[in-house]
């Protein structure tokens, strides 16, 4: 055997030694790189995946998200979730207390932005939602410009209350019919109430005339079948569905996109990848963009005949304006941008899953707090006394221009108690503080808005560690009082007296305590009224025609499903028609 010249074993030993150092670089620049002075896991801190895989180990995702900062006994804490990110400082930040939450959101709009996750997650389904975008951005200010009509008291008055209450009587037919061939057994309700905000959201988005609706097709299919009936009475009952249209298989697609990007960390390739590999989710994607282009074309043509008098819808509106701009500016309309399709997919976005699942948790807690339910329906009958007297529903008019504190009351409980979504995450524009912990320009930060002083007792906080802000607003919200975990829709009611009667009387209470489902500050929700106003229309027409009986324990349980948002794994009714 020949003896290697010793300029080559050299060179080997050269190059050996170069690529473990730089292998050893990569895995330390790798590494994560913690805040100084904001507790977080150790062990995590040593892996190039951080946090990654105890995340993914855990039953709840979110709920282990949330619970980090209180398993360290503070209220602000930071995970590892970026792996294998070069930058300065890769780890996110918790911070679990309404009162500096609702100072970022609401004060601190200058040292904090919307985070470019957003932007990832919403991905391929609606790159140019105003939602994703950050304040500064210069498309901002001209979606916002393209919206201004919506949401206005002429557009929720003119089109969404008729629209919404007209499609909410599609699930009080449904349930009607799945009450009489289900003989009074229980049966599920959240993909009814799922269906059922669609229809509501996509008919006041774009009219949707000339199409049959989800719950309609799903009538259609349950006058044609019966159900095999279990033989006890408490025992649920199951219904086939039925192949829905194209139509709304594609806007069915919208939540499933996002909830597919919201479980990956590179949130828009695995969106790519799934409309590339799965048939489902690519014809959706092109049956979306043939539903944009066919609504759009009716909008155009009834608005350019017959002007604003005409609008009926959102679509409606967003065209009109585009007009409006566009003449301003000297240029053509384009109706057909993507700036126009974005905004109506995310308006339908927005405005249906997180409405169902509210739904879907409300008709849980109506079933298991029966003295709740028979209060809110008293309330309601001694709302509408024209209603009781012609023995119809109240209209969408009376629902809409009447107020009833104990409707509200359980509405806004029902929202603090489920905690449909449970983050908003901003990024820190510039070197800050909070809780007196340094915050980087770039870093994210996650904001809870449920856990501690929302449904549980608040972490204590120090007073001089807060922002100028935040003890400036020290009385804006007082705290939730020892009865914090407990469903009591009093808790937004308080006593003043009737000037013109002199009788006590409740009053709602929108700031009673800690609570913020819609976020809070410029950048909540855009589509709030709507939502309330939906909210308060089903709500209603439900309490009203429906009792909802009590469940066995086995189909009303609080377990979470953990989608876009935190679904109710499982949602029954029992259901009985009100005399």
């Amino acid at each position: 055997m020949e003896k290697i010249p010793a300029l080559a074993l050299l060179g080997t030993v050269l190059l050996y030694l170069a690529t473990c150092s730089i292998l050893l670089i990569i895995y330390l620049s790798s590494l994560p790189r913690p805040l100084p002075g904001i507790p977080y896991n150790k062990g995590a801190s040593k892996s190039m995946l951080g946090d990654m895989p105890t995340l993914w180990r855990a039953k709840y995702r979110r709920t282990w998200v949330q619970e980090h900062p209180r398993s360290h006994g503070v209220a602000i804490s930071q995970v590892f979730l970026n792996p294998f990110s070069w930058a300065r400082h890769n780890s996110t930040v918790l911070l679990t207390d309404h009162r500096e939450v609702l100072d970022i959101l609401s004060r601190r709009t200058k040292e904090f932005d919307r985070s470019k996750l957003n932007e990832r997650v919403v991905g391929m389904v609606a790159p140019n939602f105003h939602y994703t975008m950050m304040s500064s951005d210069p498309r901002f200010k001209l979606q916002r410009e393209l919206l201004k009509d919506i949401m206005t008291p002429a557009f929720l008055s003119n089109v969404a209350a008729p629209r919404a209450h007209d499609s909410a009587q599609h699930i009080l037919a449904l349930w009607e019919l799945k009450l009489q061939k289900g003989q009074g057994r229980p049966f599920a309700a959240d993909h009814d109430l799922f269906l059922g905000m669609l229809d509501i959201i996509s008919s006041v988005a774009f009219g949707m005339e000339g199409m049959s609706s989800a719950l309609q097709q799903e009538a259609v299919f349950l006058r044609t079948i019966n159900p095999k009936l279990p033989a006890s009475a408490t025992e649920s009952v199951s219904f086939d569905r039925t192949t829905m249209s194209r139509e709304v298989e594609a806007l069915l697609d919208i939540p499933e996109m996002l909830a597919i990007g919201q479980g990956s960390p590179f949130p828009k390739t695995t969106q790519i990848l799934a409309a590339l590999f799965r048939p489902k989710h690519a014809r959706a994607f092109w049956h979306q963009r043939s539903l944009m282009v066919e609504q759009t074309t009716k909008a155009l043509k009834k608005v350019t005949d017959g002007g604003e008098d005409t609008r009926s819808s959102a679509l409606d509106y967003l065209v009109l304006r585009e007009m409006k701009i566009a003449e301003r500016l000297g240029r053509k309309p384009n109706s057909y941008s993507p700036a126009i399709r974005n905004e109506l997919l995310g308006f339908l976005l927005a405005g249906h899953h997180t409405n169902a699942t509210t739904l879907a948790w409300w008709t849980k807690y109506m079933s298991r707090f029966p003295l709740v339910q028979s209060l809110l329906r008293a309330e309601l009958r001694a709302a509408h006394p024209a209603a009781v007297k012609a023995g119809r529903l109240p209209s969408a008019g009376e629902i809409q221009s009447t107020v009833i504190p104990y409707l509200d009351a359980v509405l806004e409980e029902s929202m603090r108690y489920a905690g449909v979504i449970t983050i908003v995450v901003r990024t820190a524009t510039c070197d800050t503080e909070v809780l007196g912990s340094c915050i980087p320009k770039g870093t994210d930060i996650m904001l809870f808005l449920t856990g501690p002083s929302y449904t549980e007792p608040a972490v204590s906080i120090p007073e001089h560690l807060r922002s100028t802000s935040s003890r400036e607003h020290k009385n804006a919200v007082p705290e939730w009082g020892d009865d914090v975990a407990l469903f009591k829709p009093e808790r937004w009611l308080r006593k003043t007296v009737d000037e013109a009667t002199g009788q006590e009387m409740d009053v709602f209470e929108a700031r009673a305590g800690p609570s913020l489902p819609f976020a809070a500050g410029p950048r909540q929700c855009f589509g709030k009224k709507l939502a309330y106003l939906q909210l308060r229309t089903v709500m209603t027409l439900l309490t009203w025609t429906f009792e909802f009986g009590e469940l066995d324990k086995s189909l009303n349980t609080d377990d979470v499903f953990e989608a876009f948002v935190n679904n109710p794994k499982d949602c029954y009714v029992k259901l009985s028609k009100c005399k």
